[in-house]
């Protein structure tokens, strides 16, 4: 941990020729201050970091395997095997649905490892940074969904913040996104590469392209022009997986509030992070009325609820320094490389 230097400086005692006459008293008392030199401000003190509790975080991740397991095995269309596309009546067929799941085992378990195993890399890297600066925080809590298409709604540390300083919340915002992607990029990479698009296609959803994938898919299929949209039935469990770890760090990196894109805009900008959180949001808003659309208001009610403005930190004037001012600016783009304009569509 790095320590804060000394506010005040340390200063020497000279001794004169106009107090060469001090009483001997005085005499060794600076003497004695001589030998001792000024005294430095103690350090501060450490804070105790106690043992993380395993309970509940573990009950969390098992139930958040299981429903990612569920779902891919279901052909990442769980409702498509629970309900009609009308939301009528549910046909739900527990032969059907045993059959369905053993038949896809592979699948399941693949996209299990893939899509928790970027989730739990991106938590764990602002765990780990929370440990390294000694900051009180929890372990990953996931957070299952089994009738959604990717089966999580992600996973979520809580610390206290207002132990770090801005330096130390930098590096704790950052350390997730680039975890998370050192997994997810080399995943995407081979999701594309092994991409049919001849399989039939059909299901309720299709997944828009951002442009990271457009260009993976460029690279890997030369001579062969990106598609816009892929159907769900043409998907691969790594692409899927890969996807999914695109999607969450580029929502992750949005310069509002307390994700981490709200941690590294108020590291760099500083209050005037505010105001660009407030535009986006208007922005943000403004495009979902425009496409009649509820794809991101559960996500808008959640940044809202913990507090738009991000709050100040423990030490607001810790510098960055040069290498973490060009990391910072370059992490903006992530959300324009990892997100489509409509991520999800329904058919």
């Amino acid at each position: 941990m790095d320590l804060p230097e000394p506010n005040e400086p340390q200063t020497a005692i000279e001794l004169s020729e106009d107090n060469a006459q001090t009483p001997s008293m005085e005499l060794e008392t600076l003497n004695i201050s001589e030998k001792l030199g000024s005294v430095e401000p103690p350090a501060p003190a450490k804070t105790t970091l106690g043992k993380p509790k395993l309970l509940k975080p573990l009950i969390w991740l098992l139930l958040t395997l299981l429903s990612v397991f569920f779902v891919a095995a279901l052909n990442f269309m769980p409702l498509f095997y629970w309900l009609p596309p009308g939301f009528g009546e549910t046909q739900f067929d527990d032969i059907g649905l045993r059959a369905t799941i053993l038949k896809n085992l592979d699948q399941g378990i693949t996209y299990m490892l893939c899509s928790m195993g970027i989730l739990l890399l991106h938590e764990f890297g602002h765990y780990i940074a929370t440990r390294i600066y000694r900051i009180p925080s929890t372990l990953p809590y996931c957070i299952p969904c089994p009738i959604s298409p990717v089966g999580t709604f992600g996973a979520v540390i809580l610390m206290d913040g207002r132990q770090a300083d801005r330096r130390q919340i930098f590096d704790v915002g950052l350390a997730g996104p680039i975890a998370g992607l050192v997994l997810a990029i080399p995943i995407m990479w081979h999701g594309v590469s092994t991409l049919d698009l001849s399989e039939p296609a059909y299901g309720p959803f299709e997944i828009e392209l951002p442009i990271l994938v457009k260009l993976m898919f460029e690279w890997s299929h030369p001579g062969v022009e990106s598609p816009d949209m892929v159907v769900f039935s043409q998907l691969t469990p790594t692409f899927v997986a890969g996807w999914f770890g695109l999607v969450v760090t580029g929502l992750n990196m949005a310069p509002m509030g307390q994700l981490d894109g709200g941690h590294v805009t108020y590291c760099l900008f500083g209050k005037a992070a505010h105001w660009i959180a407030r535009i986006l949001m208007v922005l943000v808003i403004a495009y979902q009325v425009y496409m009649e659309s509820m794809m991101f208001i559960l996500m808008i009610i959640m940044i809202m609820a913990m507090g738009l403005e991000h709050p100040p930190t423990r030490d607001d004037s810790a510098k960055l320094g040069p290498v973490r001012w060009v990391l910072g600016i370059v992490s903006l783009i992530i959300p324009f490389l990892c997100l489509a304009p409509t991520i999800i569509n329904v058919r």
